[in-house]
């Protein structure tokens, strides 16, 4: 073969390699084109930026895209080595991780091992994360972690069988290399974040990202606005998307405006605290007897009994409540959505003779006062760690406080029998599934939303202009 057919096909095959990693390009349509920038005001604001807290899919898609875990889960169900150099090496319960040699961090030094055993150290704090570390051994109340040396480090597993590259692309697992995270948080991800202290965020490129490059500059969360101000903002082009709608009075925005919409949804739970006035089971029956699913449409929920297809539905008691019960219900005031849920269902039960006072408190306040324990329910939203019916019913039990079952059930989420039989007992309401859509300018490609109900950002480009043939 002569060297020019020979170049032809190396070209060809690099082309075609090149086309085939694009983030889903659609038939026909020219290839995405790097540059630019997006604003779109965010739907609630953002004071931090812990992937260890996430709690709703805004906050998923930012963590999603200014972190990285050692290991990601892809759409098609593939598990690649994101910061890992490759898969886990276990040997007995000893699962040995060597991370990539040139993982960049935000500010372009180097990721080391202690990075990466620090990051995965500190879920212990959260919640919402310390409830998968019940697959590792523990010491001292700290999961069995160490450095080996300088790319290396050994994690002791709690049995046999443990996927651990699996578990360790759980979100709230990704890798946190420091920074104020009020301010400008570190991780490796496709951006890095500054926090501007008002609820917004702006996000800009980061070249050297492990997994890859972003195809946009950067992208701008404003501080949130009221609904009409914001969709009047995209139909009159001062924003690029929004998430309440594409137009107040049925008019055409000044640009071509398109909806994606999540195809997975998230789950919102009512929780009892049973050491109060529902430690009856016919008060706590009598409360789930006085609300009706399909009235929560009108506020934003789809109704379903369900935290997932293929799960069995939670087995709650019946009864009647004694008339004249008074509840407490604590809510986070700059959660809409949590807002009009709650007063929704204060509605529902005044119709049954059951009081229930709705009282707003501040995001820094918030766990606070759950801790304190002086209410009778709360709402929460399910954020699943992974995809998959096991990693929902574990994040469901710690939504719900009840971290020690979740623990124990973080080592069996992955057998079906073990998951059904928990989602059974779970003692909480499902109330409905919040869905995500997002309407933005149609010149916006590559936006979807994942089976996390992350905005795929990393992902975003505008499409490219097709130039006239000379």
């Amino acid at each position: 073969m002569d060297r020019p057919l020979k170049l032809g096909i190396v070209a060809l095959s690099v082309s075609s390699i090149a086309l085939a990693v694009l983030p889903h390009p659609a038939r026909g349509a020219l290839p995405a084109r790097h540059g630019g920038q997006i604003t779109i005001p965010a739907p609630e604001p953002i004071t931090e930026l812990d992937p260890a807290r996430v709690e709703t899919h805004f906050q998923a898609t930012l963590a999603e895209v200014v972190y990285d875990n050692l290991y990601e889960v892809r759409e098609d169900g593939r598990i690649d080595a994101v910061l890992a150099e490759g898969p886990p090496e276990v040997t007995g319960t000893t699962a040995r991780v060597r991370i990539r040699a040139g993982a960049r961090r935000h500010g372009g030094r180097e990721v080391l091992a202690r990075h990466v055993v620090r990051s995965l150290t500190r879920a212990t704090s959260s919640p919402t994360a310390s409830w998968l570390l019940g697959s590792f051994a523990v010491e001292n109340g700290r999961p069995m972690i160490t450095e080996v040396d300088a790319r290396t480090i050994d994690i002791e597993l709690a049995r046999r069988g443990v996927r651990v590259d699996l578990l360790l692309a759980a979100t709230p697992l990704a890798i946190v290399i420091g920074g104020n995270l009020r301010s400008r948080p570190l991780g490796t991800g496709p951006f890095f974040a500054r926090l501007d202290g008002r609820g917004g965020v702006r996000l800009s490129i980061f070249r050297h990202a492990a997994d890859r490059a972003p195809w946009l500059n950067g992208v701008v969360f404003t501080p949130p606005q009221a609904r009409d101000e914001e969709i009047r903002a995209l139909e009159l082009g001062r924003v690029d998307a929004a998430w309440r709608g594409s137009s107040l009075y049925g008019g055409a925005p000044v640009r071509p405006v398109t909806t994606t919409r999540a195809t997975a949804t998230t789950p919102w739970i009512l929780v009892p605290n049973r050491a109060r006035t529902l430690r009856d089971g016919a008060a706590w029956g009598g409360v789930i007897a006085s609300i009706d699913r399909g009235r929560l449409a009108r506020v934003g929920l789809v109704p379903r009994r369900i935290l997932a297809p293929g799960l069995p539905a939670p087995q709650l008691p019946t009864g009647s409540a004694p008339p004249g019960t008074s509840l407490r219900m604590v809510v986070r005031e700059h959660r809409e959505l949590e807002l009009r849920v709650a007063e929704s269902i204060a509605g529902m039960l005044d119709e049954h003779g059951i009081r229930l006072q709705v009282e707003r408190v501040s995001a820094a306040r918030y766990p606070a006062e759950v801790s304190r324990g002086q209410w009778d329910l709360r709402l929460a939203s399910v954020r699943p760690p992974l995809p998959g019916r096991g990693p929902m019913v574990g994040a469901a039990l710690a939504s719900a406080g009840q971290l020690d079952r979740a623990r124990a059930f973080a080592a069996q989420m992955w057998q079906p029998e073990v998951a059904n039989q928990s989602a059974r007992e779970l003692d909480v309401m499902v109330l409905g599934h919040e869905r995500v859509e997002l309407h933005h300018r149609a010149d916006l490609r590559g936006l979807r939303v994942d089976s996390l109900g992350r905005l795929t950002l990393a992902d975003a480009s505008f499409a490219r202009r097709e130039e006239p043939f000379r």
